[in-house]
């Protein structure tokens, strides 16, 4: 349950981050709504999920996920170059996130 809930506080924040794009700086009131509604889930379903599982541990795998998955989305829908060094900081951020799994 606690990883489905993890899971779901990621999509919350990746939605907040493209709607965030979308708003073109808060210029556009519906994705700039959409946004805030997300972000706001998402950080309810954070509060819940650092009463059942270690607060470093839940984020490290929420910004870490949301990092790579942005880095993908900007490459494939948005055209950004993805250089050598931001390959390296994500494979160190999963590194670094399934090592912070193995450790409870």
């Amino acid at each position: 349950m606690t990883f489905l809930v993890l899971a779901l506080a990621i999509a919350s924040g990746l939605s907040g981050t493209l709607f965030t794009r979308a708003s073109h700086g808060f210029k556009r009131w519906r994705p700039a709504l959409a946004a805030v509604v997300s972000f706001a889930c998402a950080t309810l379903l954070l509060s819940w999920l650092v009463q059942r599982l270690p607060v470093g541990f839940v984020y490290a795998v929420w910004t870490g996920t949301a990092a790579v998955v942005l880095v993908v989305v900007d490459r494939l829908f948005f055209g950004v170059r993805t250089r050598p060094v931001q390959l390296l900081g994500m494979a160190l951020t999963v590194l670094g996130v399934t090592i912070l799994g193995f450790q409870g």
